[in-house]
């Protein structure tokens, strides 16, 4: 079955919604759907959602993917993104976003002075960690196999970032509260089984090396 890309989650109404329905029927999972709507006003006259869906991947809920999206969520902007994710231990409390370094990156005019690195040659020449990062935090992503899953799961596709506590996730009861790394589009939606299902595999092949 192919599954259809709709970028502009709001302005599909449900049926993106009903899709990913659809997608977790079909691989025999459950799907949590929740939909808050947006006050009409005299300027906001088009009704738009706030949409949070979370589907376990398996019984033991030992992963999630998510979808997010929410048209006023900064500052009136939109927030979308979609992700798989796992939690961490809770000591890991640094806020970080990670992705491929690109050939401007290493420009000294663009590279920051105080950018994060992990003292691993291999790992600091090929991504690029954004956000404070206490020791803590940096002992764990020290890891020479951790650091490895990590790069391999960012080859997935160049739009994809490793998130570390970024997100609220209020709306998953089990991931509430905890500290988490996710593998994040921040972009769009996936709707695709085969996307859905390799972002699953690199969160649980990450998930493995540090649970």
């Amino acid at each position: 079955m192919t599954w259809f890309i709709q970028k502009d989650v709001n302005m599909e109404e449900k049926s993106n919604i009903e899709i990913l329905k659809e997608l977790a029927k079909a691989t025999n999972r459950i799907i949590n759907v929740k939909e808050i709507p947006y006050p009409l006003t005299g300027i906001r006259t088009l009704q738009r959602y706030k949409r949070m869906l979370s589907m376990p991947s398996d019984a033991a809920e030992s992963s999630y993917f998510i979808w997010y999206s929410d048209p006023y969520a900064n500052l009136g902007n939109s927030t979308i993104y979609c992700g798989a994710f796992i939690p961490i231990p809770s000591h890991i409390q640094s806020r970080l976003s990670m992705r491929r370094k690109y050939g401007i990156d290493k420009v000294p005019f663009f590279s920051s002075p105080n950018r994060n690195t992990l003292g691993s040659k291999r790992f600091d020449t090929q991504v690029l960690i954004k956000g404070q990062m206490d020791q803590d935090t940096k002992r764990w992503l020290s890891q020479t196999r951790l650091q490895s899953r990590l790069v391999k799961a960012l080859e997935l596709d160049k739009t994809l970032t490793i998130s570390i506590n970024e997100h609220k996730l209020d709306f998953v009861s089990s991931m509430e509260g905890k500290s988490y790394l996710a593998l994040v589009n921040p972009q769009e939606w996936y709707f695709e089984k085969e996307k859905i299902e390799a972002m699953l595999a690199q969160i649980e092949g990450i998930k493995a090396l540090i649970i």
